[in-house]
């Protein structure tokens, strides 16, 4: 069994969004994710998604790219992101799930060997971040917590890696670490993985690695070659 990672899928299956307007890169990305997506993962395999899977506005319009991530092989985890508009709460997006998809919003579960939490996470604050971000970052360490209780209650008594799924990247674009970096690691998490970064130099920059006992993953889907990435807890 192996855990592997991709974030920012974009899927628009119901109504075809051109993305390949933002990057050539883009073009045919959804088959391209598939085609590279089946010649690694087994259906055994776990793979966390955290963020942005589907450029849909409601839960109809997201319907034929869930059943896209249910025919490819694997059990795979899912968190919101930032372009998610059709994930209205997990409670609600659970009811849509087909058999190999689950959720995580603040909470935790186990599977496969591990303890997978997660949430959707928020933008690393900026020296002086206006009401509006303060409150976002409040509500998603809030959801964090949460979800690290749950995964430290699952995970007692127990060596399982704790995965964290966390849609925007948890270091600010010179390092500098967000508020909820220490809370990873008093909580022990083994491994975060993140996405939201779609700029070459971004990519440079972003902490990814082994710090302070964290290891960090950037799983963009571009930035991975729209291709899911091995994922070590190691």
């Amino acid at each position: 069994m192996n855990v592997w990672a991709i974030a920012d899928l974009h899927l628009s299956l119901a109504n075809p969004e051109r993305r390949d307007r933002y990057a050539a890169r883009w073009r045919d990305h959804a088959s391209r994710i598939e085609a590279q997506w089946r010649q690694v993962v087994a259906q055994e395999d776990l793979v966390l998604l955290p963020g942005d899977l589907s450029m849909a506005r409601n839960h109809r319009d997201v319907q034929p790219d869930l059943a896209w991530l249910e025919r490819l092989p694997g059990t795979k985890v899912l968190s919101a992101g930032n372009h998610d508009a059709w994930w209205n709460g997990v409670e609600k997006v659970r009811r849509l799930l087909r058999p190999s998809l689950r959720a995580l919003e603040g909470d935790a579960l186990k599977t496969h060997g591990a303890i997978v939490c997660g949430t959707r996470g928020a933008p690393p604050p900026s020296d002086h971040p206006d009401a509006r971000h303060q409150a976002i970052i409040e509500t998603e360490l809030a959801k964090l917590e949460s979800a690290l209780q749950a995964a430290s209650r699952l995970r007692a008594g127990t060596c399982l890696p704790l995965y964290l799924l966390w849609h925007y990247p948890p270091f600010g674009a010179h390092g500098e670490p967000g508020p909820w970096v220490s809370r990873f690691e008093a909580a022990g998490v083994s491994v975060c993985v993140y996405g939201h970064l779609h700029i070459q130099g971004q990519w440079l920059r972003a902490v990814q690695g082994n710090v302070r006992g964290v290891r960090y993953y950037c799983v963009a889907a571009d930035a991975v070659g729209f291709r899911p990435l091995r994922i070590d807890s190691r």
